[in-house]
C-alpha cells in the first residue's frame, strides 16, 4: 500500500497503526505538499456497523473542533479501488 494515492490526492508514506479494520498512515497531499495523516476504516478485517458510526461521529465531531492540541479536520471520502473498500478521515 505504501505509495498507493488514495483520492486522487493522498499519497501513503508509512503505516503509523493497525487495529481492527483501521489503518493510521503518514501521507503526502499532493495538492498542497505537505504531510497529513490518513486514518482508514476498511471493510473486512473485522469492521462493525457500530465501528463505523464511531469513525463517522469522530468525522462530524473534528469538523467543528478548533483547538491547537487537537488534529485539524481536512477532508473525508470513500475509498472504492480494487484492494480497498471503506472511508478516509484526513487531518493535520
Amino acid at each position: 500500500m505504501i505509495g498507493q494515492i488514495l483520492g486522487d490526492r493522498y499519497e501513503l508514506l508509512r503505516e503509523l497503526g493497525c487495529h481492527l479494520g483501521r489503518r493510521t498512515y503518514l501521507a503526502l497531499d499532493r495538492y498542497r505538499y505537505e504531510q497529513v495523516v490518513l486514518q482508514l476504516l476498511l471493510f473486512g478485517g473485522g469492521m462493525t456497523w457500530d465501528d463505523f458510526k464511531v469513525f463517522e461521529r469522530e468525522v462530524a465531531v473534528l469538523q467543528t473542533l478548533d483547538h491547537p492540541a487537537i488534529p485539524r479536520y481536512l477532508d473525508y471520502f470513500e475509498i472504492n479501488t480494487p484492494d480497498l473498500k471503506g472511508f478516509a478521515l484526513v487531518q493535520t
